[in-house]
């Protein structure tokens, strides 16, 4: 008995070395491969990355990180699923992990309706993950729902952390603006074009916003770098040609609308802004065409049958003119009320 003790123990204590010795060996063999992950990814070379950290995972099926850094690479690569995959497994591992918080967040960012975004990033930044972009998108968040006070606050903390954050800047100018706060956002604006080479949207947001300003030609240097940037900005056309038509250049007016017209065929607004040019010029009749299709496509809206009928009354044709305003009556638009006195 006590030989088979003793031979018991020694296989035991046999079994524990090996055990150490593979545990050794696979520790090496582990942090060799995820060390090639690692520079595989400095070196953008993500597909190696892929399979470096899934060769690590082989003999660590245990490392989170190791399920975070091959999920950031499938992402890169465009394999969001796999990503996600990755993500999650790294959390089933280590739950405290923030990083994979954060990217749990941005992996299900656009397709979340349930909260778990706002969940997750908080999540991170509790865990310790104190990086702008949590902020940033914990700050986004808040501002899809509605909620600009909360997205406000999360902005003025990414940018306390990274003050060069362009994307930032610009989604807190917008903040600014609806607050009525223009000098505010108008620094925004300018920040964001100046930490971020190429950003057609903010130099047409900020054109806009000089155009509420009455800054028509500081807009209209906004927009042309705008258009610069995204030669198929029709929104930005459409903004110059409004600024162009406010300073009465009619003819760049009629070419940007045009041309936003060309861009996005369905686009209303430059239609709208069309008929106003040639209104201007007098040439009523080609106006009212253009009105004729607009209502067409929009049959329910009451504020073009009431535009209709201004420029039908100015061709001289009052009696189409209240038929019109009739109509826009009808349709809610009670501004009418003061055109239809001319039709009693």
């Amino acid at each position: 008995m006590g030989s088979r003790y003793f031979t018991l123990i020694f296989l035991l204590s046999l079994s524990i070395v090996l055990k150490a010795q593979l545990s050794q060996k696979n520790e090496r063999q582990f942090s060799r491969s995820y060390n090639e992950g690692v520079e595989a990814v400095q070196n953008e070379r993500y597909t190696d990355a892929v399979a470096a950290f899934t060769e690590a995972l082989k003999f660590n099926p245990a490392s989170a990180k190791a399920f975070l850094n091959r999920g950031r690479s499938r992402a890169v690569k465009g394999s969001f699923d796999e990503a996600l995959l990755d993500i999650d497994q790294a959390l089933s591992v280590d739950p405290n992990l923030a990083e994979a918080h954060f990217y749990k967040a941005y992996f299900i960012f656009d397709t979340d309706t349930s909260g778990l975004v706002e969940d997750h990033l908080k999540t991170a930044i509790d865990l310790g993950f104190e990086h702008a972009e949590a902020y940033y998108f914990l700050g986004l968040n808040y501002l899809n729902n509605e909620n600009e006070d909360k997205a406000l606050i999360n902005f003025n903390k990414a940018i306390e952390l990274k003050d060069d954050y362009a994307l930032v800047y610009h989604n807190r100018a917008g903040i600014k603006r609806n607050m009525g706060d223009y000098s505010g956002s108008l620094y925004d604006y300018k920040a964001s074009v100046n930490y971020r080479e190429h950003f057609p949207q903010a130099f047409c947001n900020m054109g806009s916003l000089k155009m509420v300003l009455g800054d028509y030609e500081g807009a209209i240097e906004d927009f042309t770098k705008s258009i610069e940037q995204d030669p198929d900005h029709y929104l930005a056309y459409n903004s110059r040609g409004y600024g162009f038509y406010q300073m009465g250049e009619l003819e760049k007016a009629a070419s940007d609308f045009k041309r936003a017209l060309e861009i996005k065929l369905d686009f209303m607004e430059p239609k709208l802004n069309t008929a106003c040019v040639l209104t201007k010029e007098g040439n009523y009749s080609e106006a009212i065409e253009i009105m004729d299709e607009v209502i067409l496509e929009n049959p329910e809206e009451g504020i073009l049958y009431s535009n209709r009928g201004l420029i039908k009354e100015m061709n001289g044709d009052l009696i189409g003119a209240c038929e019109d305003w009739s109509k826009a009556l009808e349709l809610g638009e009670e501004s009418v009320e003061e055109y239809l006195k001319e039709c009693n």
